[in-house]
């Protein structure tokens, strides 16, 4: 038996009425999903542990089935392990994202979209501004890099997203307890640095929101995690664009596949090593990347006991306050991923489908929830009871529930 576990963030929300009430799994035309899930189970998931906020990483750990709390040092961390680096003792990595603020208030956390290119020169701007600083930057892309600071103890820093202070003042959400003070030097001295670049010049006369603040957060110290092989007995891939995913998935020795490359694995004395990335994984636009992330996936199926798969794009619409953005995104990952994998699924047989959200990710707060989510599952000794699409309300209908999220794996091993 093979596993296909597909993880798509912020799938799930609440009625919206720019879509006349419905919800965008609702209102999306996705009839090879719909197909799935009428010959497939139905049910409800927390892919929140009570106790832990509404974030990816905690949603991520939890669906692996881990208990998210021991791992939670900060998703700079796992991004740095997806970078290839390894921190010493005394390092901490935090995310350092660009974003758009506007009297005070952070108005767009992604700055507008910036290119590669753009963010790399930005980057350099605040690299020969720092340079004196025992402070290092690493090139990510677009408005999303990494902040790796020595010889500053952090433990109790905390930090807060930048997707959950939307339009609100960053002074009263600025980072506190132990080394804030050089969380804000960087976030104080940027500014200046920005507004004058060429980039944000540019930006601004085209119209375009300018990445004229940094904020700095997520940050997180080596951890050990135990490996997933050996903790469930079988062997994983993950196929997914997003460094956090992929950090994580180095953390526990699932092996990493961007499409047509695993640019990481843990050998048998488990040391890391790096292979090539396929450079073209970044200039993607979203169809190339469902079309390319379902092409990786149905090879490592052909290797792996288990793949998971993940997509972000409803998540990024949801952000953005974007109903009908969102029902697109759904749309497209039903014509080029599900469509397609269906039939691949039929050839191979003994193949058992799980589709999850991460976690709810609502447009109408632009804001991620902690209530649970609509699962399906399909395939290979999955009995049907009640032919009804995957949507919101159609999942609480069955009465299934997973109430802890981390027994998810163990379910879809063993069946409901």
């Amino acid at each position: 038996m093979r596993y296909l576990l597909v993880l798509i963030d912020g799938l799930a929300d609440t009625p919206l009425p720019e879509l006349g009430g419905k919800t965008p799994l609702e209102a999306a035309n996705a009839p090879a999903l719909d197909k799935l899930a009428t010959h497939g189970r139905l049910g409800t998931i927390r892919t929140i542990p009570r106790e832990e906020p509404p974030e990816t990483l905690a949603a991520l750990f939890t669906l692996l089935g881990y208990p998210p709390g021991p791992y939670l040092t900060g998703r700079g961390y796992y991004e740095a392990l997806s970078a290839g680096l390894m921190l010493g003792e005394e390092e901490w990595c935090f995310r350092l994202q660009f974003v758009t603020e506007v009297d005070g208030k952070l108005v767009d956390p992604r700055a507008g979209g910036l290119s590669e290119e753009e963010g790399r020169e930005l980057l350099k701007a605040l690299e020969m501004h720092f340079k004196q600083t025992k402070i290092r930057f690493v090139q990510g892309r677009g408005h999303n890099h990494l902040l790796i600071i020595d010889g500053t103890d952090f433990n109790g820093l905390t930090t807060v997203s930048p997707f959950n202070i939307l339009d609100l003042p960053t002074g009263e959400h600025l980072p506190e307890g132990p080394g804030h003070e050089v969380l804000l030097k960087i976030m104080n001295e940027s500014p200046a640095v920005l507004k004058k670049h060429e980039v944000n010049r540019v930006r601004l006369d085209l119209g375009q929101n300018p990445a004229n603040a940094v904020w700095i957060w997520g940050g997180g110290a080596t951890v050990d995690v135990p490996g997933f092989q050996k903790t469930f007995g079988i062997d994983a891939a993950m196929v997914s664009y997003s460094d956090l995913y992929r950090g994580v998935a180095v953390a526990t020795g699932i092996k990493v596949v961007n499409p047509g490359e695993n640019p990481f694995v843990r050998d048998p004395s488990g040391r890391m090593t790096k292979v090539n990335v396929d450079d073209a994984v970044t200039k993607a636009n979203e169809t190339d990347e469902i079309t390319r992330t379902r092409e990786s996936t149905e090879l490592a199926l052909a290797d792996n006991q288990l793949v998971i798969a993940h997509f972000s794009a409803p998540d990024e619409h949801s952000h953005q306050g974007d109903p009908k953005g969102k029902v697109r995104a759904i749309e497209l990952l039903d014509k080029h991923f599900f469509k397609p994998l269906s039939k691949k699924l039929e050839e191979l047989q003994d193949v058992r489908l799980t589709v999850v959200p991460t976690l709810m990710s609502r447009c109408e707060t632009r804001q991620h929830d902690e209530r649970p989510v609509p699962f399906m599952m399909w395939g290979a000794e999955v009995e049907s009871r009640w032919q009804l699409t995957l949507t919101e309300s159609n999942a609480e209908e069955t009465g299934i529930k997973i109430d802890d999220g981390t027994r998810l794996i163990d379910y879809i091993m063993h069946g409901l």
